[in-house]
């Protein structure tokens, strides 16, 4: 449905600038990401349209080092990309109530006409 990317070493904000659901990233330099230190990653999101009925369930899958031109990429715009590095990583996910997880998205419901 849609992607967000970043970059781990871009992750640094521009709280001036950034609002909820559209964060933003300045890219004026890199922060090395700390093995073993908990970092939040804030990313926006590409707007999309879809109907979610009762039942239906959202599927988050993240990745590293994609590739840069495929059929779904190519609909991206052209910020979207990053250079990968090519290097192997690990991440870890923490999902509790020390570390929660969270994705953001700005539903909004239709009320049906009469």
């Amino acid at each position: 449905m849609t992607t967000a990317y970043l970059k781990a070493s871009h992750r640094e904000l521009d709280e001036e600038r950034t609002t909820e659901g559209d964060p933003y990233h300045p890219h004026t330099r890199a922060v090395p990401v700390e093995p073993g230190r908990f970092e939040e990653y804030v990313l926006r999101v590409y707007p999309f349209g879809a109907t979610f009925l009762p039942g239906h369930k959202l599927v988050v899958e993240l990745s590293n080092d994609e590739p840069l031109a495929d059929a779904h990429n190519a609909l991206l715009p052209p910020d979207a990309f990053h250079l990968p590095v090519g290097r192997p990583v690990t991440h870890k996910i923490y999902r509790d109530a020390a570390h929660p997880s969270r994705i953001v998205l700005p539903f909004t419901r239709t009320v049906p006409s009469s």
